[in-house]
């Protein structure tokens, strides 16, 4: 079984109005809300955000992983409870941290490419173990906001994980 490095990364993520929108499927946000985001997004950034490189140390193979902890799940779950229109709104905030956090990252998932999801060996869902995540066979982990993907960049649908299912896969088999 191969052996991965776990580096921890520095995330940057940019608040991206125009993605931010794009992924809410809206076309126009409250001034309230977005100064309640500000306070969201500072506080995510830096107390809950995670950002890694794992490196097969016996080969090829490196993949950044990045995820907002189990606080932020439960944060969005409370305030989807007490108002839908404002969960919604604070789910797409988490995506467009997460994603915005790889395309730091990965420069080739800007301009609304997917990040591809490999399938996991070994070597990965060990290091999932060490970092207290759950790998699910849908190709989900047990943080709601998460990316895993090649780095650098190698590829979109060809080699994702999701390709048979996804809506936007460009290799499905009809």
């Amino acid at each position: 079984m191969p052996k991965y490095d776990i580096n921890p990364m520095t995330p940057q993520p940019e608040f991206d109005m125009m993605y931010f929108m794009e992924i809410a499927g809206e076309t126009r946000i409250e001034g309230d809300i977005l100064e309640e985001f500000e306070e969201f997004w500072d506080k995510w950034a830096n107390n809950n955000l995670r950002a890694y490189e794992l490196t097969n140390t016996e080969g090829e193979g490196k993949f950044l992983l990045i995820y907002l902890d189990e606080e932020v799940d439960n944060a969005i779950e409370g305030i989807w409870q007490d108002s839908p229109t404002h969960g919604l709104l604070f789910h797409a905030l988490a995506i467009t941290m997460v994603m915005s956090s790889a395309q730091g990252f990965v420069p080739e998932l800007q301009d609304g490419k997917c990040a591809p999801l490999p399938r996991p060996g070994e070597g990965i869902l060990g290091v999932f173990k060490d970092l207290d995540l759950t790998w699910n066979s849908e190709g989900t982990i047990n943080r709601k906001y998460a990316v895993l993907t090649p780095y650098p960049y190698t590829g979109g649908c060809e080699v994702c994980y999701m390709s048979e299912t996804c809506p936007k896969s460009t290799v499905r088999h009809a």
